[in-house]
């Protein structure tokens, strides 16, 4: 059985859109997913693919936004890839060729045996005077994926050129642009959850444990500048539902992650 489908059909985890744009055309291929934990049996076919490259789309961005005036907008794509992959986001239309050039800018550890699950999120800040191409790109290894979606301006605004390309001014609720929504890896392993963040104010960002208690700094739990939760030397104890609260005077936004410790097979025996 596909492992990509597999886990997609034993984990779920609601995500808030909470973007201005009117959408048409949604391109939206996402697999329909029930909210299980993963059992012992869908664990030992996930262990098989450890360490080989893969990658598949979860979600795509749709295909055609249209951004209304004084409004940001949103473009949301989800990745599930081993190892753990890299996700840009490119302005303007580029040929496969170029696409394939562009660098990796690896954001966490690297990983030959993680299986992650990633939730990336674009904001455009400010109006555009032109429709604008959007593409998701996604690499693994010597895989790489990727998903365009180009926004339209608002045709009543057409003529307000100028102000349409300043960004937009004022403080603005965080925004989680970059997390994992679920993480597979061996046990003993480093293991880095990203939580980056869009906000202005510049936004609090706090982790709860599995029990639903507020991470400290420790030996084994760090929390890095960037926002990410770092855990050295992960234990089985360690399974669970992380969460994620960015936090200013306009409000807050959250993720769950799921972490997943793997045992290794001289363990199980």
């Amino acid at each position: 059985m596909n492992l990509t489908y597999l886990l997609l059909g034993l984990l779920v985890f609601a995500s808030s859109s909470g973007s201005h744009a009117r959408v048409i055309d949604d391109l939206d291929n996402s697999i329909e997913m029930v909210d299980e934990k993963p059992s012992s049996q869908a664990m030992l076919h996930a262990r098989s693919r450890l360490g080989k490259d893969w990658i598949r789309f979860v979600k795509t961005p749709p295909g055609k936004i249209i951004q209304t005036m004084g409004s940001p907008v949103e473009i949301v794509c989800e990745i599930m890839a081993s190892p753990i992959p890299t996700v840009q986001w490119v302005v303007g239309h580029l040929p496969l060729s170029e696409i394939d050039s562009i660098e990796s800018n690896v954001i966490s550890e690297s990983s030959t045996t993680a299986v992650v699950k990633i939730r990336s999120v674009h904001i455009i800040d400010h109006m555009i005077s032109e429709p604008r191409t959007y593409t998701c790109v996604g690499r693994t290894g010597s895989n790489t994926i990727y998903a365009s979606t180009i926004v339209y301006p608002q045709a009543d605004f057409k003529d307000l050129v100028q102000i349409r390309e300043k960004p937009f001014r004022g403080p603005f609720r965080p925004r989680i642009v970059y997390s994992e929504r679920i993480h597979m890896e061996l046990v003993g392993s480093n293991v880095v959850l990203p939580c980056k963040v869009h906000a202005r104010p510049r936004a609090e960002v706090t982790w709860l444990n599995v029990e639903g208690n507020r991470i400290e700094q420790s030996h084994r739990y760090k929390l890095l500048p960037s926002g990410d939760l770092l855990i050295t030397k992960m234990k089985w104890e360690d399974m669970g539902v992380y969460k994620c609260i960015a936090r200013n005077g306009m409000g807050k936004d959250s993720i769950d992650v799921f972490l997943y410790p793997v045992r290794n097979e001289d363990e199980d025996q």
